[in-house]
């Protein structure tokens, strides 16, 4: 018993932290996917910028409701909002709200060009 405690709370003490990193919201490179950025509208005279907003916007609504969202939904929409190598925040909520059967939270001022 005596060998078997420090084996033990070792492994316990990876099973938890690994329990809370998978309740953070992941951090996502967004700004080369805002770089990247087309302009939308003609009175849009700074892509990136909006991009930004519109990112920053999405990361403080997920992390609002990260904790609360189900592990298979998270884990579903963190590869969703990965794809094509352009991470997306904004993407991540969308598929987060839609996984939840929600309305969005707040609409955003533009929609992303697809990719």
């Amino acid at each position: 018993m005596r060998a078997c405690l420090p084996n033990c709370l070792f492994l316990w003490g990876a099973i938890l932290m690994s329990t809370a990193a998978a309740q953070q919201l992941p951090r996502l490179d967004v700004e080369a996917t805002c770089r990247s950025a087309p302009r939308l509208l003609a009175e849009d005279a700074n892509p990136y910028e909006g991009c930004m907003q519109d990112e920053r916007d999405a990361e403080r609504q997920l992390q609002v409701m990260w904790s609360g969202a189900a592990a298979s939904h998270r884990e579903t929409c963190v590869g969703e909002a990965q794809i094509g190598g352009s991470p997306s925040y904004v993407d991540m909520l969308t598929c987060l709200q839609m996984a939840q059967g929600a309305a969005p939270t707040a609409p955003l001022r533009r929609q992303r060009a697809t990719r």
